[in-house]
């Protein structure tokens, strides 16, 4: 098991000067190496005419001979016999050569170096394998942290020796776990500060118990009014922290737009609004790590909807008129709200967080599919989108009423427990306190069989009234 603690440091001015002049060489390469390997790319998916020839830079890019062009050529790529290397290896191996010839990249320690490529296949990886976005450069500010790995970084105390940087106290809020051994060591920058990530690594931690002998499981439905609602019956609210913030961030916004492009004065303006964002970051991850740990602590088997968090959060479609080829209204605009209160709400930030402290613990987190969980009765199964209105569930079928969240929670739970072959327990009962609807007061009824009508609406005339007896109620009050 992995787990990484986060530690602000104390460090001295000039160990400052030298941790910005690191990422700021460490910026520069990275985006030249990745500049070789786009070229590469380039080049070995479309060759240009010629002999393989970047017709920019006249320079020789046979994919057969090397992997870049010959401006950096990294000596010979067939240097396992029958395998050609890697382009992480072979840039791996030019570092001696640009150390030689760079003298001020000598300052930055060898192995943080590594890491910076490691990063940078990683994010190949990614495009190649994963279906993300094209690799891109960093400009100025997007190059915020450098890692250490295993065996380099001492710890004392609360006193940290980063080669190269020198030695410095962190405010050691908590100590490390037992049996846990340091991994890799990142130091990031911050808007206030710098602080370190600790990667910490336990192979004995316990298997997750069987959902069977599981003593309270629950089913968690995500939403925005509601960050979760439970299959008990119990909600937990959303502060919205972004959206409390949000009218200071935009005067924050407003004022540093007016202030002149690259002066003192509009950096420190930027600055602000930074700092207010960081504290919202702060804010909402405190606030999801207390609502993990109470859900970890009280149940045994929790199941989550497995939702596709960024294809909710995809732009709209453009729309055009076929005749005069305009672009005509999508509906982006209204979405762009729904967008910002998903960020906020920060879905699957919370589901991380649950299945880290599950692991430890040894419960069993499962997502299943969420498909029209909201619609679904999870009394009779009945499933359509008339059922929901809002915040209130009505059942047309069975006439159930209960919160439309926590209806699809149990859902949830049901669903998660079929899928592994266990029969649904009797849960607690669900608070109703949910008004019925004019719009789902009719309850059905079956043609040619009046008795099987006669007992529908008698379940249902606790809660379902239809529309002509509320008419002749609401008459009868108005002639009182």
């Amino acid at each position: 098991m992995l787990l990484a603690y986060t530690y602000k440091l104390n460090p001295s001015p000039s160990q400052i000067a030298i941790m910005e002049r690191w990422l700021h060489l460490l910026r520069l390469q990275y985006n030249f190496r990745l500049r070789e390997r786009i070229e590469a790319y380039e080049q070995a998916r479309a060759p240009k005419l010629g002999n393989y020839c970047n017709l920019d830079s006249q320079a020789e890019c046979c994919p057969l001979a090397c992997s870049v062009s010959k401006n950096a050529l990294y000596g010979n790529p067939w240097a396992i016999a029958g395998k050609k290397r890697s382009a992480w290896a072979q840039q791996d191996a030019d570092l001696t050569n640009l150390r030689k010839d760079r003298p001020w990249y000598a300052e930055i320690n060898r192995s943080v170096m590594n890491q910076m490529l490691r990063q940078l296949e990683a994010a190949f990886k990614g495009f190649f394998t994963q279906g993300r976005g094209y690799p891109k450069l960093k400009r100025r500010g997007r190059f915020r942290s450098f890692t250490y790995p295993p065996g380099l970084v001492g710890f004392q105390g609360s006193r940290i020796r980063l080669p190269g940087i020198g030695s410095m106290t962190f405010f050691l809020s908590r100590p490390f776990p037992d049996g846990f051994s340091i991994r890799c060591v990142t130091i990031r920058k911050k808007v206030d500060g710098w602080y370190t990530s600790v990667r910490l690594e336990d192979n004995t931690v316990p298997e997750p118990a069987s959902p069977s002998a599981a003593q309270a499981a629950v089913g968690v439905d995500l939403g925005i009014s509601k960050l979760i609602a439970l299959s008990n019956g119990e909600t937990v609210a959303n502060p919205r922290f972004y959206k409390q913030k949000e009218r200071r961030r935009q005067i924050l916004a407003r004022r540093a737009s007016r202030k002149v492009l690259g002066s003192k004065k509009r950096a420190k303006a930027y600055q602000k609004i930074a700092r207010l964002e960081h504290k919202i970051a702060r804010q909402r991850e405190d606030y999801q790590w207390k609502t993990a740990h109470k859900l970890v602590g009280r149940f045994d088997f929790i199941v989550f909807e497995d939702l596709n968090i960024i294809g909710m959060k995809k732009r709209c479609q453009p729309k055009q008129d076929d005749i005069t080829s305009e672009y005509l209204h999508n509906g982006q605009s209204a979405k762009s709200a729904l967008n910002q209160a998903i960020s906020d709400a920060g879905w699957g930030k919370l589901k991380q967080k649950v299945k880290v402290l599950a692991a430890r613990s040894g419960i069993l987190v499962r997502e299943v599919n969420p498909c029209k969980s909201s619609q679904e009765c999870s009394v009779c199964h009945y499933v359509s989108p008339e059922n929901r209105d809002g915040e209130k569930f009505i059942c047309e079928n069975c006439g159930y009423h209960a919160d439309a969240d926590v209806d699809a929670a149990i859902v949830i739970l049901q669903r998660g427990l079929k899928d592994l072959g266990i029969s649904f327990p009797k849960l607690p009962g669900v608070p109703r306190k949910v008004t019925p609807t004019e719009t789902s007061t009719v309850l059905p009824v079956e043609p040619g069989n009046p008795r099987k009508n006669e007992e529908i609406q008698s379940k249902g005339s606790d809660c379902f009234l239809n529309v002509e007896t509320q008419l002749f109620r609401v008459e009868e009050s108005l002639s009182d």
